[in-house]
């Protein structure tokens, strides 16, 4: 799996994979080049450099730097550390333009913008968790990670009265209110309606994340199994005892 931030060493220069494919296979094609093991011994070197937790506002001195392939050229293996350096040179350069957006030490990406405020989304999610013992989100293991949070507790510090509490819906997939309704939060994960909305302004990230929903409640099919979204984008759905990240969104008052 390509992940970000992905890019292609040559000997004389770094070239990054293109916004929305980080795809190294893809990047050698439209350099011309053929991905194929009398290349990868000469002509260039495929690498990784991986934001902690997906968040792109860390510092890019503690993000990991991976080497892709098992066969080196020799110029990279005589020089390996040089060519790690001019990689993180060149991502640090990328992201200038890209992270407009840095609060309490993460990125995040406003993805709407009504009458109640902006909704920022982090741009990478705060670790992994299972989803709960069932899919009620207001008694889930992800709902009381982030009400208890280092940084829940930084956005009060620096925002205080401009949080907007949150309201959650957890109507079901199919159509069921058993859970009602979840207000107060500061920061909450999406539920599909806002996901669905928002869509189009949604960065994507590298792993599959939780969104709210859940498929059915204990009135309908069960209580087992809740809704996330692919790395693709793509909405799918699982058993609440799988791991997956979490990636939450607060609201500012305009």
């Amino acid at each position: 799996m390509c992940r970000f931030k992905s890019g292609i060493i040559l000997k004389s220069r770094v070239v990054l994979a293109p916004d929305e494919n980080e795809s190294h296979f893809d990047l050698l094609k439209s350099m011309n080049i053929e991905d194929e093991y009398v290349n990868a011994t000469k002509n260039f070197v495929k690498v990784e450099l991986i934001p902690p937790d997906g968040n792109k506002a860390a510092d890019i001195s503690i993000w990991k730097y991976s080497v892709e392939q098992d066969i080196l050229p020799d110029w990279y293996e005589n020089d390996p550390e040089r060519y790690e350096q001019e990689f993180r040179s060149e991502v640090a350069e990328y992201l200038k333009d890209r992270i407009t957006t840095v609060i309490c030490g993460y990125a995040w990406t406003s993805i709407k913008v009504d009458k109640v405020g902006t909704y920022y989304l982090m741009d990478g999610y705060l670790g992994e968790s299972k989803f709960g013992e069932d899919n009620n989100y207001a008694k889930s293991d992800i709902r009381n990670t982030l009400n208890n949070s280092k940084l829940a507790a930084a956005l009060k510090n620096e925002f205080g009265n401009k949080l907007v509490p949150i309201t959650t819906d957890l109507l079901s997939l199919d159509g069921l209110s058993d859970y009602g309704k979840v207000e107060g939060d500061i920061l909450a994960i999406p539920t599909i309606d806002l996901y669905r909305e928002c869509r189009q302004n949604i960065p994507k990230i590298d792993v599959w994340w939780w969104i709210a929903t859940p498929d059915s409640t204990p009135s309908g099919c069960g209580s087992m199994y809740v809704r996330y979204i692919l790395s693709g984008g793509n909405v799918s759905g699982g058993s609440c005892d799988c791991c997956g990240a979490v990636r939450p969104f607060f609201i500012l008052r305009n």
